[in-house]
């Protein structure tokens, strides 16, 4: 009987590793978001090319590429699939949706699959909006490992859609009116390389440490607020942010404000966020205490509706030693698959 189980186990095994392999063989198709332009000004208008790579010539039935923009200095004009081999639009998903700076393409081949190196999938022109200077992102939104996404693009395996995109798509930067007057002091999204992030209470500028840094959240974004410093030398805020805790991997520069909005984020998957402040000469002073949320989770956030929390935070004992915790929420029944934990002295907020 033993011997039964274990060579039915060796099999499973065997076959899961198998279809693991299968599937990590497959995932090599790659999305190009790119421009012929790095710079435009107000009233410009420039084309951005959508591009599937396919190096292992696999037979891709469809493709899912929505493109998140920033509405506020950039105006979506049109999308051209003419050159495209996925003639076939999905409902709804080959429009322009200008309240939320989104450009939504779902796109099928309808003879049977695109089995080519490279493909156009389509071009998008924009016109520029703003008269300020700031390097805006267009960057594909809500990419995911699996074809749930919306981003994705996918083959037929065993009569299932596999997503074989091998990554998130690179996002595109673009330079509005370089030279001219900042829009609200931000500046380009900057890739950061790995690195932990160690809290000393001391930074290289002559400015307290942010404080009070608060997240909340709803689809693709966060809202993030902190108290806003008096110091005469401060100049604006970097916010840090990454999928690990303490590992930043982007930053964004911002002016001399006490809130932003993040767009652009997966859904479902938790962010980690810091800021510091700044001076003239760009020092910085020492990192916020970090706050964390998963997005699209408002109960996630670290300052859910006063009603929410009211009908499920539940008080405990305090526990000096930690800092005083003051509640819990348990998110099990409602499918969050989690708990968080919030203390009076800290504006961070961990996803257990």
């Amino acid at each position: 009987m033993k011997k039964t189980l274990y060579i039915i186990t060796g099999l499973l095994v065997s076959i899961t590793v198998c279809y693991a392999i299968t599937l990590a063989q497959q995932a090599d198709a790659t999305l190009e978001i790119t421009s012929a332009v790095t710079e435009a000004r107000v009233g410009d208008e420039f084309d951005v090319n959508l591009t599937l790579k396919n190096p292992g010539l696999q037979n891709v039935v469809s493709v899912r590429s929505w493109l998140d923009y920033n509405a506020d200095v950039l105006e979506a004009v049109s999308i051209d699939t003419d050159e495209s081999p996925f003639t076939l639009s999905a409902p709804g998903e080959t429009e322009i949706s200008t309240d939320q700076g989104l450009v939504k393409l779902g796109r099928s081949n309808i003879s049977g699959g695109f089995a080519q190196a490279q493909a156009k999938v389509a071009t998008v022109r924009f016109k520029v909006k703003t008269p300020y200077a700031i390097a805006t992102p267009i960057e594909a939104y809500d990419y995911q490992v699996s074809e749930l996404g919306h981003t994705s693009v996918n083959i037929v395996d065993q009569a299932f859609p596999v997503n074989i995109l091998s990554g998130e798509p690179e996002a595109l930067i673009i330079n509005l009116n370089p030279g001219a007057q900042p829009y609200g002091g931000q500046e380009a999204v900057t890739e950061l390389p790995p690195a932990e992030v160690i809290v000393t209470g001391y930074g290289f500028a002559n400015l307290q440490r942010p404080q009070n840094l608060q997240v909340n959240t709803g689809p693709g974004y966060v809202d993030l607020k902190w108290d806003l410093s008096s110091e005469p030398e401060l100049v604006g805020y970097n916010l840090y942010y990454g999928k690990t805790s303490g590992m930043y991997t982007r930053r964004r520069t911002i002016g001399r404000v006490s809130q932003y909005r993040l767009d652009g984020l997966n859904n479902g998957e938790v962010y980690y966020f810091a800021i510091t402040a700044y001076d003239s000469q760009s020092r910085e002073s020492d990192y916020s205490d970090e706050a964390a949320v998963i997005i699209n989770e408002p109960l996630s956030s670290t300052s859910p509706f006063d009603e929410i929390l009211a009908s499920l935070l539940a008080r405990i004992p305090l526990q000096p030693q930690n800092g005083p915790l003051v509640g819990w929420l348990a998110f099990s029944a409602l499918g969050l698959g989690g708990t968080l934990a919030f203390r009076k002295n800290k504006s961070k907020s961990n996803p257990a």
